[in-house]
């Protein structure tokens, strides 16, 4: 079901509701033309306790897998605005480094903040993402090159290295919740679950065909909704639900504020004639 990460909220519903509910209650049409009622009445006393048991544990598998999803998107989102504020507070720590290092960590952390925003961020949306070559090697690479002139700014390197190590960090379990989804065995107990819970509902006959038709459907579009919800949520970065890329537009917008505000600094400050002797 990965290809309805990159369909609309329609086009998901619409192929839940064909998928889950139309083929569901094909299978019990067929069951009802294949078994007599009368014969299929004879198995509630059974198939009701059998049915009860199963959709009790496939229940608990369900809320356990949705939780766990939840839990990786809410990960995933605490790391991208771990990042994007690691990102801020470097910059904001290389405006107190002497000339040429503030220009040169304020041009490579505005690069890398741009690149992905603009670049991977939908490289990740298309599934075409490969990791990037670069990261964050070059900040990496600005920051260690430079030598310290005095305590201050040996200070600052310091605290420079522990904003790299926290986008580094972050960076990696942002490709890792990018690359990873959840293990296999446990979509097979999902589908194969969801397969059978549906089919012991066959095992019930109404003598109002049209009712458990409306049960059934319902009963299996709403199983088809969950296992959706846990599809959208165990892919934080694909799908109509996704991790959001305004925390680093957020962060950029920051650091252009600092500009502004470093530059009215760097202004000559009008001199007040109502002053002079």
């Amino acid at each position: 079901m990965n290809f309805l990460l990159y369909c609309s909220v329609a086009t998901q519903v619409i192929f839940v509701i064909v998928a889950f509910g139309g083929g569901s209650i094909a299978g019990l049409c067929l069951v009802r033309w294949l078994v007599p009622l009368d014969r299929l009445q004879k198995n509630h006393e059974v198939a009701g306790v059998t049915f009860g048991v199963l959709g009790a544990f496939y229940g608990l598998v369900l809320a356990f897998v949705i939780v766990a999803a939840w839990e990786r998107f809410n990960d995933a989102n605490a790391y991208a605005l771990t990042e994007a504020s690691a990102l801020e507070s470097l910059y904001k720590l290389g405006a107190a480094f002497s000339e040429p290092m503030r220009s040169q960590l304020d041009s490579a952390v505005l690069e890398y903040s741009h690149r992905v925003v603009d670049k991977e961020w939908p490289q990740m949306a298309d599934n075409t993402f490969e990791g990037g070559k670069v990261g964050a090697h070059e900040l990496w690479a600005t920051v260690l090159a430079y030598h310290p002139t005095d305590s201050r700014e040996q200070m600052l390197m310091d605290k420079s290295i522990d904003q790299l190590n926290l986008v580094s960090q972050a960076r990696g379990q942002r490709f890792n919740f990018y690359s990873e989804d959840l293990p296999s065995v446990v979509w097979t107990v999902i589908y194969l679950g969801c397969l059978m819970t549906i089919g012991f509902s066959y095992f019930f006959g109404s003598n109002v065909f049209r009712a458990q038709v409306l049960m059934c459907g319902f009963f299996s579009i709403l199983l088809g909704m969950t296992i959706l919800a846990i599809l959208e949520l165990a892919h934080p970065y694909q799908g109509v639900v996704t991790i959001s890329n305004e925390p680093y537009r957020y962060a950029l917008s920051r650091m252009e504020a600092a500009d502004t505000y470093k530059m009215a600094k760097a202004l000559p400050q009008p001199v007040n004639p109502a002053s002079d002797p």
